[in-house]
């Protein structure tokens, strides 16, 4: 069982734009850049779920240098969805704000009869309504907005379980198994929550078994500098099947409900390795192994205990 502080650190304001253009499509600026996790998708979904419009027209401009100046923190800590998602989320409320008032105004009314739902402006109580595209649409750069969160940290957490089997002849170590269950808080989409803690606990199980940086003793020069001699995890390294479940608890301290969750893989796959290795050799009386386990390491512990 873990629990992982994420989006702690000094960061007074977390601030994002989100621009229109007549074509009906929008921009988002915000200081947090995809290294992979899937950024350019998740953000336009958060915002295209809050206006009513399609994730397809609207389009991510993270730190953009020709884009507006902006405060806040980059892509680290796990900190994304919840501050740079959540700040694009109170930009896109202020946004039906003001285009409330617009929509009050093509209508001929006052702005407390608007109500927005679903991407449409309507008056109470009767069939009249414009939708949000409209809006978009008829008033363009009017819509330009910048807004912020104040970033405050959540605490996702977890459980994951290993099972490995162990060649005494050999060393080498086989993954049979392995689950983990987390709290990753309210999920804004699922395919990449689920393609993170997969890389996670790849990475995680790589760094228990193999990865290591080996530095000739004489000359300090490092002896793993290729990845033909320092070990990656690789497809073979992994169990054949890694069940994921989830315990989704909403954040308190964000608009959207998120906790971190790049970090949630690796988190938990190296102690769960760690201790279903110790587990398997503990009959031996090995109680102590300093990583990485690779099977010369493991033979030697073996052949060393009797």
């Amino acid at each position: 069982m873990f629990v992982e502080p994420s989006g702690q650190g000094p960061v007074p304001k977390e601030e994002a734009m989100i621009k229109f253009g007549e074509s009906g499509n929008a921009e988002l600026f915000t200081l947090s850049g995809s290294t992979g996790q899937g950024h350019e998708t998740v953000y336009p979904e958060i915002v295209g779920e809050i206006l009513g419009i399609a994730p397809e027209k609207i389009t991510l401009r993270a730190s953009d240098p020709d884009g507006p100046r902006l405060a806040g923190g980059g892509t680290v800590g796990s900190r994304s969805t919840m501050q740079h998602g959540g700040a694009l989320a109170a930009t896109a409320y202020e946004v039906i704000r003001k285009a409330t008032d617009l929509a009050a105004k093509d209508l001929e009314v006052a702005t407390a009869d608007i109500e927005f739902s679903k991407g449409t402006f309507s008056v109470k109580g009767t069939d009249i309504s414009v939708s949000f595209a409209e809006i978009m649409q008829r008033h363009g750069s009017a819509l330009d907005t910048m807004g912020h969160m104040t970033p405050q940290g959540a605490f996702p957490s977890g459980a994951h379980v290993a099972e490995v089997e162990i060649d005494p002849e050999t060393g080498a170590i086989e993954v049979l198994n392995y689950i983990g269950v987390d709290d990753c808080g309210r999920v804004m989409n699922h395919t990449l929550l689920e393609g993170q803690l997969h890389g996670g606990v790849a990475q995680g199980i790589g760094q228990a078994l193999g990865e290591h940086v080996v530095y000739d003793p004489e000359s300090g020069q490092l002896l793993t500098g290729t990845f033909m001699d320092y070990p990656m995890p690789r497809a073979s390294d992994q169990p054949l099947k890694i069940e994921l479940y989830d315990h989704l608890v909403p954040s308190p301290t964000n608009l959207l409900g998120a906790k971190g969750a790049g970090e949630a893989g690796t988190v938990g796959a190296v102690p769960a390795m760690a201790n279903a290795v110790l587990d398997a050799l503990r009959p031996l009386g090995i109680h102590h192994l300093d990583f990485p386990y690779s099977p010369a390491r493991i033979w030697a512990a073996i052949r060393k205990a009797g």
